[in-house]
């Protein structure tokens, strides 16, 4: 009989931004971003388990207790700040994940339909790694998925700064003839020019209005369709590309 693999979602969080400090933690509709960030990603169908893993600077011990506190299933892996890449990997091997979906808790609209459909690729393919082709999605809609081996290859061989922030670069940039990747594209309406993350004030009051005027429990769809009968709501970020 063949085992399910264990598919473990795990989103970066911290309160140390410097754009915008504490931006997840920022309350909106009642709620912080990141609970409605961590009430979307449970919405996925494929998943195992969810992790948040923040950093081990007592400046996160606070963020660290309030998802203890609002989500106790929501596994807690705490690990180095600037080397992203080894906390993602604490966090999968504290969470026994066989596969790992990587979203940053400041995209507040992502997609959890999207996330599962790059998981099942990942799967149906047998590929090492999925990820969203950049322009076919905005910024704040990226799903990144890689098998557990992928993860530790790139945690043993990485050793360049961006590899080690960005967790993914390895895999998908810089050695990525050594993996079977496959990319996915957007199969649905295609999205206005809009930026859907979260860096500075611009990005949190489009999260405002998009959640009070949508929700903020939407499936992405209706942000796109919003966005589309409100360009100047789409626009209103714009200024800011990364």
């Amino acid at each position: 009989m063949t085992v399910a693999p264990r598919v473990v979602f795990i989103t970066q969080a911290r309160t140390g931004s410097t754009r915008l400090p504490d931006k997840v933690m920022k309350v909106v509709e009642g709620k912080s971003v990141l609970h409605w960030f961590l009430k979307r990603a449970l919405r996925c169908a494929t998943l195992s388990a969810v992790c948040v893993a923040t950093t081990e600077h007592p400046h996160d011990d606070c963020l660290a207790a309030y998802v203890r506190a609002e989500f106790p299933d929501v596994h807690v892996a705490r690990g180095s700040e600037q080397d992203v890449l080894s906390r993602y990997i604490l966090a999968a091997r504290e969470t026994d994940a066989d596969i790992i979906v990587r979203v940053t808790s400041d995209c507040p609209f992502f997609d959890w339909d999207l996330t599962d459909r790059c998981v099942r690729t990942l799967i149906e393919k047998k590929a090492d790694a999925v990820r969203t082709l950049r322009g076919y999605f905005p910024i704040g809609l990226d799903v990144e998925v890689f098998t557990r081996h992928a993860l530790e290859t790139a945690q043993r061989n990485a050793d360049e700064p961006a590899e080690r922030e960005h967790v993914g670069p390895y895999i998908f940039q810089t050695h990525s003839e050594e993996f079977a990747i496959h990319w996915v594209k957007n199969e649905g309406p295609d999205w206005p020019e809009c930026r859907l993350t979260l860096d500075y004030p611009e990005d949190f009051e489009l999260v405002q209005k998009l959640y009070a005027e949508v929700g903020p429990e939407a499936p992405a769809g209706e942000y796109r369709r919003f966005l589309k009968v409100h360009p100047e709501v789409a626009e209103s970020n714009l200024r800011r590309i990364f």
